[in-house]
């Protein structure tokens, strides 16, 4: 058993033999018997420990660290400790405690005067500290070998048994791992810069010593089973999903990634990526633009760049690198192999009295199945001349075969596809002229070229029929192929736009929210990856939300977007609730898939994207 004990006392710290603790109480938590929307999830217990006081106690004890606890399923040969994260910390004083609002006023003063001189002491007669904390429902077991292992469940722990906070080296054991293991990294130290270290920042643990924590995530995972990023306006949404993607691009080589900038700010928070000639990219605008200086004017930058000749210098290294194009809106409207369907499947619906109708369209639809099947189109691959041609000779012929008649709608649809030839005519002679990007040159220049694609369109409709026809031909090529690398990221900022709550939304809207769902369903199995960045989650798709695996979030000052977070993703209130606290750029990290411990809830300070970017500015202007 001193053996045990001795390897066990490795991986916790007592802060130089400040920290001594004991669990007071376990108290089963209040669950209501109704629920409502503004219910929210909460832990089954709460857990009460109870701290010596010292005077350096509350500047080392932290929120979010966790304590372990042994708990009744430790035995001599394996110890067990049940895990649980500190969610709030408090001192309390004696003769403060004892204050009664009744008492002399005078007294009052002066036991509260008194006091003050206390807390510079240790004194542990008069003062101790508070800690409530909540299980995670991990267990901790240490073998006679001392190799820490964890078991996922909750054990009760036992009452009274000393309290242990995990050291700096067990948290980066927990938490990063196996996530380095697998990515194969290894360093001695730690470094923010994005190019040399692929950590994404550092864990809110142990601030006070020298060197930080980092924290590693599995890119590959959290791509492939999607992640969301949430908070209000001004906690540096857009800073960590940029830091985000340019460590994914320059440390997880078979990723590529969509990026749909609706505000067009990702031109310049990636701009070092775009200047880099060894890593492809394009940045597709609204408009074409003919010079630099209106590449420049075409992007939204921060208030402390707006004025900088710098940017202005790097912007002109990217635009002499042809990494600008414009997206080329369809004029003249040329259906999808989709649509051809879905208007056959319309006119049978309307024809099912009339079997010989019937027949005629069964006969079209059969050679619209074969010619996509021979071809290796997709539903949502445009039409080509090729097909029309075939398509207006299947038409002739089976309303020949079955007798249309000359006045009805069938007739006069199959015998006018070939009208269609003059709109595709007129589209390649658009794109022709203008030299732009139309929606199969941007799927083409993803698949074979870009790893890297800013698709910065202001115009919401413009956007979102990208992301539409994009999103479907994506999923349906690779069903059809089996193919799940390159791995795709479809990156939806502001996703409140092209992901809305169904039941409000309609038209465009609830298709692009649908086909988004659709694709977070389903791409997983095929390499395709999703990842939704709002202010506003409660406005968001509910099934859509549910795709997510890993989720980054910071301050959200409404409750019920608190709430939409705690019930989505099983997270407890009264740790979310330390986000309101949040300085811009930290975070609380939790995931079923990309860190080592799975959805345990990780305070994070996320590295600065906007260092990258002065790096840049310095180095090339």
């Amino acid at each position: 058993m001193k053996v045990v004990e001795e390897t066990a006392s490795k991986y916790f710290t007592d802060f130089d033999g400040r920290f001594k603790a004991r669990l007071s109480q376990v108290t089963p938590a209040f669950m209501p018997v109704a629920t409502h929307e503004l219910t929210g999830t909460s832990s089954r217990y709460e857990c009460r420990i109870k701290v010596e006081y010292d005077k350096d106690i509350m500047s080392l004890i932290e929120e979010g660290m966790l304590v372990a606890v042994r708990n009744f399923k430790s035995t001599q040969k394996q110890q067990r400790f049940s895990l649980m994260v500190i969610s709030r910390v408090w001192p309390e004083h004696y003769g403060l405690k004892g204050l009664s609002e009744s008492s002399y006023y005078p007294m009052q003063f002066e036991i509260i005067q008194q006091s003050v001189r206390d807390w510079d002491t240790s004194d542990k007669s008069t003062m101790m500290v508070q800690i409530s904390a909540l299980p995670i429902n991990y267990d901790l077991l240490i073998d006679g070998d001392g190799e820490p292992k964890y078991e996922k469940g909750f054990s009760y722990p036992v009452v009274a048994a000393e309290a242990n906070i995990l050291n700096r080296e067990m948290i980066s054991h927990m938490y990063n791992k196996r996530i380095l293991d697998k990515i194969g990294y290894k360093a001695k130290t730690t470094t923010s810069d994005a190019y040399k270290d692929p950590r994404i920042g550092t864990i809110q643990m142990f601030e006070s010593m020298e060197e930080k924590i980092p924290i590693y995530l599995d890119f590959e995972s959290m791509v492939r089973y999607h992640f969301g990023i949430f908070a209000f306006t001004g906690a540096g949404k857009s800073n960590l999903l940029a830091n985000t993607l340019r460590r994914i691009l320059l440390h997880a080589p078979e990723i590529k990634v969509v990026v749909f900038d609706i505000s067009s700010e990702y031109p310049f928070l990636l701009m070092d990526l775009f200047a880099d000639e060894k890593i492809p990219s394009k940045i597709v605008l609204e408009n074409p633009v003919a010079s630099a200086e209106q590449f420049y004017v075409s992007v939204v930058k921060p208030r402390d760049y707006e004025n900088d000749d710098r940017v202005r210098k790097v912007f002109a290294r990217i635009f002499s690198q042809k990494k600008i194009g414009y997206y080329l809106k369809p004029e003249s409207k040329i259906p999808t192999y989709g649509d051809i369907l879905d208007e056959l499947t319309k006119m049978r619906g309307d024809n099912l009295e009339k079997p010989h109708y019937i027949n005629s369209l069964d006969r079209i639809r059969q050679f619209v199945s074969d010619y996509k099947h021979d071809n290796e189109k997709t539903d949502s691959t445009f039409v080509n001349e090729e097909f029309l041609i075939g398509l207006d000779q299947a038409g002739q012929s089976a309303v020949k075969e079955f007798s249309i008649s000359d006045r009805s709608g069938v007739y006069s649809w199959a015998t006018s596809r070939l009208a269609l030839t003059e709109n595709i005519k007129r589209a390649d002679k658009e794109r022709k002229g203008a030299g732009g990007l139309d929606i199969e040159g941007i799927r083409e220049l993803v698949e074979k070229e870009s790893r890297l694609t800013c698709i910065s369109i202001s115009d919401p409709v413009a956007i979102k029929e990208l992301v539409i026809h994009l999103a479907r031909e994506f999923l349906q090529r690779r069903k059809r192929s089996f193919k799940v690398k390159p791995y795709v990221l479809f990156v939806f900022d502001e996703a409140q736009e092209f992901v809305p709550d169904l039941s409000g939304s309609g038209g465009i809207d609830k298709d692009c929210s649908r086909t988004v769902e659709t694709l977070l369903r389903q791409g997983r199995k095929y390499g395709l990856g999703g990842c939704l960045a709002t202010q506003r989650i409660a406005y968001l798709n509910t099934n859509a939300l549910q795709q997510l695996h890993t989720y980054f979030v910071g301050t959200l000052p409404r409750p019920y977007d608190r709430t939409v977070v705690s019930d989505t993703f099983t997270i407890d209130k009264q740790i979310l609730e330390k986000t309101l606290e949040f300085a811009p750029g930290e975070w609380l990290l939790s995931s079923f898939i990309a860190t080592g411990m799975e959805n345990v809830p990780i305070f994070i300070r996320a590295d600065n994207a906007e260092t990258e970017v002065e790096k840049t500015l310095n180095k090339l202007a």
